[in-house]
Protein backbone atom coordinates (compact mmCIF):
# COMPACT_ATOMS: atom_id res chain seq x y z
CA UNK A 1 0.00 0.00 0.00
CA UNK A 2 1.08 3.51 -0.77
CA UNK A 3 0.23 6.88 1.35
CA UNK A 4 0.99 10.33 0.00
CA UNK A 5 1.68 8.99 -3.56
CA UNK A 6 0.81 13.03 -4.34
CA UNK A 7 0.40 15.60 -1.95
CA UNK A 8 -2.93 15.89 -2.31
CA UNK A 9 -3.65 12.52 -0.83
CA UNK A 10 -2.77 14.09 2.06
CA UNK A 11 -4.57 16.92 3.66
CA UNK A 12 -4.69 18.98 6.42
CA UNK A 13 -6.94 21.38 7.72
CA UNK A 14 -6.48 23.03 11.13
CA UNK A 15 -8.93 24.18 13.68
CA UNK A 16 -8.76 27.28 15.75
CA UNK A 17 -10.88 26.81 19.30
CA UNK A 18 -14.08 28.55 18.24
CA UNK A 19 -13.67 31.33 21.23
CA UNK A 20 -10.69 32.41 19.53
CA UNK A 21 -11.86 32.53 16.21
CA UNK A 22 -14.87 34.85 17.73
CA UNK A 23 -12.51 37.47 19.45
CA UNK A 24 -11.02 38.16 15.89
CA UNK A 25 -12.21 41.90 14.24
CA UNK A 26 -12.84 42.13 9.97
CA UNK A 27 -10.62 45.22 11.06
CA UNK A 28 -7.34 46.52 12.30
CA UNK A 29 -7.57 48.67 15.04
CA UNK A 30 -5.24 50.15 17.16
CA UNK A 31 -6.18 47.19 19.86
CA UNK A 32 -6.19 45.13 17.32
CA UNK A 33 -3.11 45.38 15.19
CA UNK A 34 -2.11 41.93 14.49
CA UNK A 35 -3.18 40.18 11.16
CA UNK A 36 -4.61 36.81 11.32
CA UNK A 37 -3.62 34.20 7.69
CA UNK A 38 -5.35 31.16 6.59
CA UNK A 39 -2.32 29.75 4.74
CA UNK A 40 -2.16 26.44 2.56
CA UNK A 41 0.99 24.85 1.61
CA UNK A 42 2.01 22.11 -0.96
CA UNK A 43 4.95 20.50 -0.66
CA UNK A 44 6.34 23.07 1.77
CA UNK A 45 7.94 22.78 5.71
CA UNK A 46 5.85 25.09 7.64
CA UNK A 47 8.75 27.32 8.33
CA UNK A 48 9.27 27.56 4.66
CA UNK A 49 5.32 29.05 3.67
CA UNK A 50 6.25 31.19 6.51
CA UNK A 51 9.07 32.57 5.29
CA UNK A 52 7.50 32.78 1.50
CA UNK A 53 4.09 34.94 3.36
CA UNK A 54 6.64 37.11 5.56
CA UNK A 55 8.65 37.79 2.30
CA UNK A 56 5.28 39.02 0.67
CA UNK A 57 4.41 40.87 3.33
CA UNK A 58 7.78 42.92 4.02
CA UNK A 59 8.16 41.63 7.07
CA UNK A 60 10.72 39.72 9.25
CA UNK A 61 10.17 35.84 9.43
CA UNK A 62 10.19 36.44 13.13
CA UNK A 63 7.01 38.51 13.13
CA UNK A 64 4.97 35.72 11.77
CA UNK A 65 3.46 33.36 14.46
CA UNK A 66 2.19 29.72 13.86
CA UNK A 67 0.67 27.58 16.48
CA UNK A 68 2.40 23.75 15.11
CA UNK A 69 4.44 22.42 11.84
CA UNK A 70 2.49 20.96 9.22
CA UNK A 71 3.88 18.61 7.34
CA UNK A 72 5.51 19.05 3.85
CA UNK A 73 4.73 16.18 1.77
CA UNK A 74 0.72 16.97 2.21
CA UNK A 75 -1.50 19.79 1.19
CA UNK A 76 -1.86 21.96 4.72
CA UNK A 77 -4.00 24.79 5.52
CA UNK A 78 -3.24 26.51 8.74
CA UNK A 79 -3.37 30.18 11.05
CA UNK A 80 -0.70 32.72 11.09
CA UNK A 81 -0.75 35.86 12.95
CA UNK A 82 1.28 38.80 11.53
CA UNK A 83 2.71 41.82 13.35
CA UNK A 84 3.81 44.63 11.39
CA UNK A 85 4.64 47.43 13.64
CA UNK A 86 5.13 50.46 11.23
CA UNK A 87 1.22 51.73 11.35
CA UNK A 88 1.78 52.69 7.88
CA UNK A 89 2.77 49.66 6.47
CA UNK A 90 0.22 47.73 8.28
CA UNK A 91 -2.64 49.43 6.68
CA UNK A 92 -1.38 48.39 3.23
CA UNK A 93 -0.58 44.71 4.00
CA UNK A 94 -2.14 42.40 1.64
CA UNK A 95 -5.15 40.48 1.92
CA UNK A 96 -4.14 37.50 -0.23
CA UNK A 97 -0.77 36.37 -1.20
CA UNK A 98 0.28 34.02 -2.90
CA UNK A 99 3.55 32.00 -4.58
CA UNK A 100 4.76 32.66 -8.45
CA UNK A 101 1.79 31.31 -10.42
CA UNK A 102 -0.40 30.45 -7.16
CA UNK A 103 2.66 27.56 -6.99
CA UNK A 104 3.83 26.40 -3.08
CA UNK A 105 1.06 28.51 -1.24
CA UNK A 106 -1.32 30.97 -0.60
CA UNK A 107 -2.51 33.48 2.32
CA UNK A 108 -6.09 35.18 2.68
CA UNK A 109 -6.17 37.41 5.89
CA UNK A 110 -9.43 36.46 7.57
CA UNK A 111 -9.14 38.98 10.43
CA UNK A 112 -7.01 40.97 12.76
CA UNK A 113 -6.88 40.40 17.04
CA UNK A 114 -4.59 41.46 20.33
CA UNK A 115 -2.57 38.59 20.40
CA UNK A 116 0.32 36.25 18.27
CA UNK A 117 -1.31 32.52 17.89
CA UNK A 118 -0.23 30.28 20.21
CA UNK A 119 -0.81 26.25 20.43
CA UNK A 120 -3.11 26.68 23.08
CA UNK A 121 -5.64 28.46 20.29
CA UNK A 122 -5.86 25.19 18.42
CA UNK A 123 -8.52 22.74 18.92
CA UNK A 124 -7.00 20.34 16.56
CA UNK A 125 -6.48 19.06 12.73
CA UNK A 126 -9.23 17.77 10.42
CA UNK A 127 -7.78 15.06 7.79
CA UNK A 128 -8.58 13.92 4.71
CA UNK A 129 -6.21 11.21 3.49
CA UNK A 130 -5.93 8.27 0.33
CA UNK A 131 -4.43 5.01 0.69
CA UNK A 132 -3.68 3.68 -2.36
CA UNK A 133 -2.31 0.26 -4.14
CA UNK A 134 -4.75 -1.78 -1.68
CA UNK A 135 -4.72 -5.54 -2.12
CA UNK A 136 -7.67 -7.30 -1.05
CA UNK A 137 -5.80 -8.60 1.89
CA UNK A 138 -4.63 -4.96 2.89
CA UNK A 139 -8.43 -4.22 2.48
CA UNK A 140 -9.69 -7.05 5.05
CA UNK A 141 -6.62 -5.98 7.10
CA UNK A 142 -8.25 -2.64 7.56
CA UNK A 143 -11.60 -3.66 7.87
CA UNK A 144 -10.73 -6.28 10.93
CA UNK A 145 -8.65 -3.37 12.66
CA UNK A 146 -11.24 -0.64 12.59
CA UNK A 147 -13.77 -2.94 14.12
CA UNK A 148 -11.31 -3.68 16.83
CA UNK A 149 -10.52 0.21 17.48
CA UNK A 150 -13.61 1.69 17.13
CA UNK A 151 -15.34 2.49 20.55
CA UNK A 152 -17.95 0.68 20.76
CA UNK A 153 -20.02 -0.86 17.77
CA UNK A 154 -18.82 -1.98 14.49
CA UNK A 155 -19.99 -0.66 11.17
CA UNK A 156 -21.17 -2.01 7.66
CA UNK A 157 -17.87 -1.78 5.15
CA UNK A 158 -17.32 1.46 3.35
CA UNK A 159 -20.18 3.17 5.70
CA UNK A 160 -19.21 5.69 8.43
CA UNK A 161 -19.05 4.66 12.23
CA UNK A 162 -21.93 5.90 14.10
CA UNK A 163 -20.73 5.41 17.65
CA UNK A 164 -22.62 6.53 20.86
CA UNK A 165 -20.72 8.23 23.50
CA UNK A 166 -21.07 9.84 26.42
CA UNK A 167 -22.27 13.51 24.89
CA UNK A 168 -24.57 11.49 22.60
CA UNK A 169 -23.25 10.70 19.03
CA UNK A 170 -20.14 10.48 17.89
CA UNK A 171 -17.75 8.47 15.29
CA UNK A 172 -14.47 7.41 16.83
CA UNK A 173 -11.35 5.21 16.93
CA UNK A 174 -9.46 5.43 20.16
CA UNK A 175 -5.75 3.85 19.87
CA UNK A 176 -2.32 4.32 21.99
CA UNK A 177 -1.18 8.49 21.47
CA UNK A 178 2.75 7.60 20.33
CA UNK A 179 4.62 10.12 18.53
CA UNK A 180 4.43 9.93 14.36
CA UNK A 181 7.55 9.92 12.26
CA UNK A 182 7.25 13.25 12.03
CA UNK A 183 8.65 13.72 15.55
CA UNK A 184 11.81 12.12 14.05
CA UNK A 185 12.70 14.36 11.40
CA UNK A 186 16.10 15.15 12.91
CA UNK A 187 16.84 11.36 13.59
CA UNK A 188 18.88 9.74 11.27
CA UNK A 189 17.50 6.09 11.61
CA UNK A 190 20.09 3.40 11.40
CA UNK A 191 22.95 5.53 12.60
CA UNK A 192 22.08 6.48 16.09
CA UNK A 193 19.88 9.22 17.71
CA UNK A 194 21.97 12.48 18.30
CA UNK A 195 21.12 13.09 21.84
CA UNK A 196 21.19 9.65 22.92
CA UNK A 197 25.39 10.62 21.60
CA UNK A 198 25.38 14.39 23.31
CA UNK A 199 24.00 12.81 26.97
CA UNK A 200 27.16 10.42 26.79
CA UNK A 201 29.24 13.65 25.53
CA UNK A 202 30.05 12.26 22.38
CA UNK A 203 29.59 15.25 20.73
CA UNK A 204 32.02 14.47 17.01
CA UNK A 205 29.34 12.05 16.49
CA UNK A 206 26.11 13.81 17.53
CA UNK A 207 27.37 16.79 15.00
CA UNK A 208 28.11 14.56 12.21
CA UNK A 209 24.67 12.84 12.81
CA UNK A 210 23.23 16.46 12.96
CA UNK A 211 25.28 18.03 10.00
CA UNK A 212 26.79 15.42 7.88
CA UNK A 213 24.65 12.14 7.61
CA UNK A 214 22.72 12.28 4.76
CA UNK A 215 19.00 11.65 4.81
CA UNK A 216 16.55 10.42 1.55
CA UNK A 217 14.41 13.24 2.04
CA UNK A 218 16.64 15.84 2.44
CA UNK A 219 16.06 18.49 -0.21
CA UNK A 220 17.88 21.58 -2.16
CA UNK A 221 20.80 23.26 0.09
CA UNK A 222 20.65 20.67 2.96
CA UNK A 223 20.93 17.80 0.61
CA UNK A 224 23.77 19.88 -0.63
CA UNK A 225 25.18 20.34 2.39
CA UNK A 226 25.20 17.09 4.02
CA UNK A 227 26.67 15.06 1.20
CA UNK A 228 29.77 17.41 0.77
CA UNK A 229 30.08 17.31 4.27
CA UNK A 230 29.68 13.98 4.23
CA UNK A 231 32.01 13.18 1.87
CA UNK A 232 35.10 15.00 3.54
CA UNK A 233 34.15 14.60 7.23
CA UNK A 234 36.78 11.88 8.40
CA UNK A 235 39.39 13.92 6.55
CA UNK A 236 38.98 16.88 7.71
CA UNK A 237 39.33 15.78 12.05
CA UNK A 238 42.20 17.69 13.68
CA UNK A 239 43.22 19.79 10.84
CA UNK A 240 41.88 23.04 11.03
CA UNK A 241 43.03 23.87 7.66
CA UNK A 242 40.84 20.53 6.49
CA UNK A 243 37.94 21.94 8.32
CA UNK A 244 38.29 25.46 6.27
CA UNK A 245 38.66 24.00 2.98
CA UNK A 246 35.44 22.43 3.79
CA UNK A 247 33.58 25.08 4.56
CA UNK A 248 35.31 26.52 1.50
CA UNK A 249 32.84 23.73 -0.61
CA UNK A 250 29.59 24.35 1.56
CA UNK A 251 26.73 26.43 0.39
CA UNK A 252 25.57 28.76 2.72
CA UNK A 253 23.16 27.93 5.57
CA UNK A 254 23.00 28.24 9.56
CA UNK A 255 24.52 24.69 9.65
CA UNK A 256 27.57 25.85 8.13
CA UNK A 257 28.53 27.65 10.94
CA UNK A 258 29.32 24.74 12.95
CA UNK A 259 31.99 23.38 10.63
CA UNK A 260 33.02 27.20 10.81
CA UNK A 261 33.63 26.51 14.57
CA UNK A 262 35.53 23.53 13.27
CA UNK A 263 37.73 25.85 11.07
CA UNK A 264 38.73 28.31 14.06
CA UNK A 265 40.06 25.75 16.10
CA UNK A 266 36.86 25.30 18.43
CA UNK A 267 35.56 21.63 20.08
CA UNK A 268 33.20 19.37 18.52
CA UNK A 269 31.21 20.41 21.89
CA UNK A 270 31.36 24.34 20.44
CA UNK A 271 30.71 23.61 17.72
CA UNK A 272 27.60 21.79 17.91
CA UNK A 273 26.34 24.81 20.78
CA UNK A 274 26.65 26.94 17.35
CA UNK A 275 23.48 25.23 15.83
CA UNK A 276 20.11 26.53 15.44
CA UNK A 277 18.09 26.44 19.03
CA UNK A 278 15.33 25.29 17.39
CA UNK A 279 17.80 22.30 15.64
CA UNK A 280 19.42 21.03 18.65
CA UNK A 281 15.90 20.62 20.93
CA UNK A 282 14.48 18.89 18.20
CA UNK A 283 17.33 16.49 18.31
CA UNK A 284 16.43 15.94 21.89
CA UNK A 285 13.30 16.23 21.76
CA UNK A 286 13.35 13.30 18.50
CA UNK A 287 15.17 10.98 21.82
CA UNK A 288 13.40 12.39 24.67
CA UNK A 289 9.46 11.07 22.17
CA UNK A 290 11.43 7.76 21.25
CA UNK A 291 11.88 6.72 24.51
CA UNK A 292 8.45 8.17 25.78
CA UNK A 293 6.78 5.60 22.77
CA UNK A 294 8.98 2.86 23.96
CA UNK A 295 7.73 3.46 27.14
CA UNK A 296 4.04 2.96 26.08
CA UNK A 297 4.84 -0.06 23.40
CA UNK A 298 6.10 -1.98 27.16
CA UNK A 299 3.25 -0.96 28.84
CA UNK A 300 0.82 -2.70 26.27
CA UNK A 301 2.92 -5.43 26.45
CA UNK A 302 2.39 -5.74 29.67
CA UNK A 303 -1.03 -5.23 29.67
CA UNK A 304 -1.34 -8.12 26.62
CA UNK A 305 0.11 -10.62 28.78
CA UNK A 306 -2.09 -9.44 31.93
CA UNK A 307 0.85 -8.56 33.82
CA UNK A 308 -0.99 -4.89 34.82
CA UNK A 309 -2.62 -7.10 37.81
CA UNK A 310 -6.84 -5.85 36.00
CA UNK A 311 -7.23 -8.85 34.39
CA UNK A 312 -6.20 -11.69 31.95
CA UNK A 313 -4.01 -10.40 28.45
CA UNK A 314 -5.67 -9.08 25.13
CA UNK A 315 -5.00 -9.57 22.09
CA UNK A 316 -2.41 -6.88 20.56
CA UNK A 317 -2.77 -5.42 17.38
CA UNK A 318 0.84 -4.93 16.30
CA UNK A 319 2.35 -2.87 13.05
CA UNK A 320 6.05 -2.51 11.94
CA UNK A 321 7.53 1.22 11.95
CA UNK A 322 11.15 2.68 11.52
CA UNK A 323 11.56 3.61 14.58
CA UNK A 324 10.26 0.87 16.44
CA UNK A 325 6.99 -1.56 16.23
CA UNK A 326 3.52 0.25 17.45
CA UNK A 327 1.42 -2.22 19.33
CA UNK A 328 -2.16 -1.11 19.72
CA UNK A 329 -5.28 -3.01 22.00
CA UNK A 330 -8.56 -3.35 20.82
CA UNK A 331 -10.54 -0.08 21.88
CA UNK A 332 -13.07 -2.00 24.15
CA UNK A 333 -9.93 -3.49 26.43
CA UNK A 334 -8.00 -0.43 26.84
CA UNK A 335 -8.70 0.62 30.40
CA UNK A 336 -7.42 2.26 33.83
CA UNK A 337 -4.41 4.74 33.29
CA UNK A 338 -3.89 3.72 29.23
CA UNK A 339 -7.43 4.91 28.86
CA UNK A 340 -7.77 8.00 30.93
CA UNK A 341 -3.78 9.03 32.21
CA UNK A 342 -0.91 10.94 31.19
CA UNK A 343 2.70 10.31 31.35
CA UNK A 344 5.72 12.57 31.37
CA UNK A 345 8.02 12.16 29.17
CA UNK A 346 11.55 11.17 30.25
CA UNK A 347 13.55 13.65 32.02
CA UNK A 348 16.98 13.90 34.47
CA UNK A 349 14.18 14.23 37.29
CA UNK A 350 10.70 13.00 36.70
CA UNK A 351 9.57 10.47 39.32
CA UNK A 352 7.51 7.60 38.32
CA UNK A 353 4.60 6.15 40.17
CA UNK A 354 4.37 2.31 39.67
CA UNK A 355 4.25 0.42 37.04
CA UNK A 356 5.77 3.55 35.10
CA UNK A 357 8.79 3.83 36.99
CA UNK A 358 9.86 -0.11 36.37
CA UNK A 359 8.91 0.31 32.36
CA UNK A 360 11.08 3.68 32.51
CA UNK A 361 14.30 1.60 34.22
CA UNK A 362 13.97 -1.53 31.49
CA UNK A 363 13.72 1.09 28.40
CA UNK A 364 16.68 3.48 28.98
CA UNK A 365 18.58 0.02 30.41
CA UNK A 366 18.03 -0.72 26.90
CA UNK A 367 20.05 2.28 25.52
CA UNK A 368 22.17 1.81 28.12
CA UNK A 369 21.50 5.06 29.99
CA UNK A 370 19.20 5.85 33.32
CA UNK A 371 17.04 8.63 33.70
CA UNK A 372 19.49 10.29 35.79
CA UNK A 373 22.17 10.57 32.86
CA UNK A 374 19.14 12.15 30.41
CA UNK A 375 21.75 15.38 30.65
CA UNK A 376 24.34 17.34 28.26
CA UNK A 377 27.16 17.57 30.36
CA UNK A 378 28.98 21.08 29.24
CA UNK A 379 25.93 22.35 27.54
CA UNK A 380 23.41 24.90 29.29
CA UNK A 381 20.88 23.82 25.94
CA UNK A 382 19.53 22.15 24.40
CA UNK A 383 17.52 20.30 27.96
CA UNK A 384 15.10 17.28 28.25
CA UNK A 385 12.19 19.32 28.93
CA UNK A 386 9.12 18.54 31.21
CA UNK A 387 6.09 17.46 29.81
CA UNK A 388 3.15 15.06 29.49
CA UNK A 389 1.07 13.70 26.97
CA UNK A 390 -1.96 11.48 27.09
CA UNK A 391 -1.83 7.79 26.79
CA UNK A 392 -5.04 7.65 24.72
CA UNK A 393 -6.43 9.81 21.99
CA UNK A 394 -9.71 9.36 19.98
CA UNK A 395 -10.06 9.79 16.48
CA UNK A 396 -13.30 11.61 15.62
CA UNK A 397 -15.63 11.59 13.05
CA UNK A 398 -14.05 8.77 11.82
CA UNK A 399 -15.23 7.72 8.01
CA UNK A 400 -13.56 5.04 6.06
CA UNK A 401 -15.12 4.68 1.83
CA UNK A 402 -15.22 1.86 0.35
CA UNK A 403 -12.40 0.04 -2.11
CA UNK A 404 -12.34 1.65 -5.36
CA UNK A 405 -10.21 1.11 -8.02
CA UNK A 406 -7.12 2.92 -7.66
CA UNK A 407 -6.81 5.61 -10.71
CA UNK A 408 -2.89 5.60 -10.07
CA UNK A 409 -2.49 2.23 -9.35
CA UNK A 410 -1.23 1.58 -12.95
CA UNK A 411 -2.63 -2.37 -13.00
CA UNK A 412 -6.26 -1.80 -12.32
CA UNK A 413 -6.26 -4.44 -9.90
CA UNK A 414 -5.40 -2.59 -6.44
CA UNK A 415 -7.49 -0.26 -4.92
CA UNK A 416 -7.82 2.90 -2.99
CA UNK A 417 -9.76 4.01 0.05
CA UNK A 418 -10.18 7.46 1.67
CA UNK A 419 -10.06 8.20 5.29
CA UNK A 420 -11.50 11.08 6.99
CA UNK A 421 -10.81 11.90 10.74
CA UNK A 422 -10.22 14.81 13.42
CA UNK A 423 -7.58 14.68 15.83
CA UNK A 424 -6.59 16.96 18.96
CA UNK A 425 -3.15 18.99 18.51
CA UNK A 426 -0.66 17.10 19.30
CA UNK A 427 -1.61 13.69 17.86
CA UNK A 428 -0.55 12.35 14.67
CA UNK A 429 -2.34 11.09 11.96
CA UNK A 430 0.08 8.91 10.44
CA UNK A 431 -0.06 6.65 13.92
CA UNK A 432 -3.54 6.40 13.06
CA UNK A 433 -3.14 4.89 9.77
CA UNK A 434 -0.38 2.62 11.39
CA UNK A 435 -3.17 1.51 13.75
CA UNK A 436 -5.21 0.75 10.68
CA UNK A 437 -1.91 -1.30 8.99
CA UNK A 438 -1.25 0.77 7.01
Amino acid sequence: MTIRRIPQDFLVNERVRGDVAASWSAEASTGKPIGVYQLRKNSLTTPEGVHWLAKSLGVKDGLVSYAGLKDKHAVTVQHVTVRQPDAKRRASMASEVSGKNGHGWSAKRIGWTDRELAAEAIDGNAFTIVVRDLSREDVQTMNRRMRLLCLPGVAAEGTPLSLPDAAGSDKRLLIANYFGDQRFGSARHGEGWIAEHLVRGEFEHALRLAVATPARKDTGTKRTFTRVAASKWAGADGDRSAWQALVDELPRCPERRAVEALAAGLSFKDAFATLPAFTQQMCVEAFQSHLWNDMVRRAVRLVARGGDGEGSGVEVIATPDAYGELLFMPAARIRGTLLHGSLALPTATVVYDAPWGEIARETLEAARLSLESLTIPGLRRPVFGDASRMLSVSADEFEMSAPEPDDLGGSGKRHRRTLRFVLPRGAYATVVLRALGC
